[in-house]
């Protein structure tokens, strides 16, 4: 047996930290973050608690680690091209993508949504949040600008109270809540 390049070793690594990231996204959705304690996380991703803290210095970074992963991929579904502009065409693809990710990933999006349920988690991810949702909601509103609308600002937080109650909702009985007419309901307005 020939020894492990170094590649092998950080395909290894990546491959441990997303085990570690799944795992810890399945316990904090499922019992909350301040619930959850290192011990558990490990045990639950199926290593020793010293490994964990090869990956992680703490549960606030594995927190925040997850935190980015999943803003990063609520950037792929909003704006995959990068764009900076938003059409209305753009707009709905958005919410045709962000409703499909909803129904493929309902366990993270559980934990997306706790986040916001747990006032001091929010705190410990206060600066991540606002820098995260700055572009998307700047993007939205210049949208809302180009359309007309007199109060722009207002029309995005009414979209966003749309989005978050749709998630909840679903998030609450997937099997009977209407999500797909919920979506077309979204769509007609805008």
């Amino acid at each position: 047996m020939s020894p492990r390049t170094s590649k092998q070793f950080e395909e290894i690594r990546e491959s441990k930290r997303t085990q570690i990231l799944y795992a810890a996204i399945e316990c904090f959705a499922n019992s909350g973050y301040h619930a959850v304690s290192i011990s558990d996380l490990a045990n639950h991703a199926g290593i020793s608690k010293g490994l964990m803290y090869n990956y992680f210095s703490s549960k606030e970074e594995l927190l925040k680690a997850i935190f980015n992963e999943v803003m990063g991929e609520m950037m792929d579904l909003f704006d995959p091209d990068n764009s900076e502009e938003i059409s209305r065409e753009i707009l709905l693809k958005y919410l045709d993508r962000l409703i499909r990710h909803l129904k493929t990933r309902l366990v993270l999006w559980k934990m997306y949504m706790a986040i916001f349920s747990q006032p001091a988690v929010l705190q410990l991810l206060a600066d991540e949040l606002q820098a995260a949702s700055k572009q998307p909601l700047d993007m939205i509103e210049r949208y809302f600008k180009k359309q007309g609308y007199r109060k722009p600002k207002l029309e995005v937080a009414f979209l966003s109270t749309l989005i978050s109650g749709t998630v909840y909702e679903y998030i609450a009985d997937p099997d009977n809540y209407p999500l797909d007419q919920i979506k077309k309901r979204i769509c007609s307005l805008y």
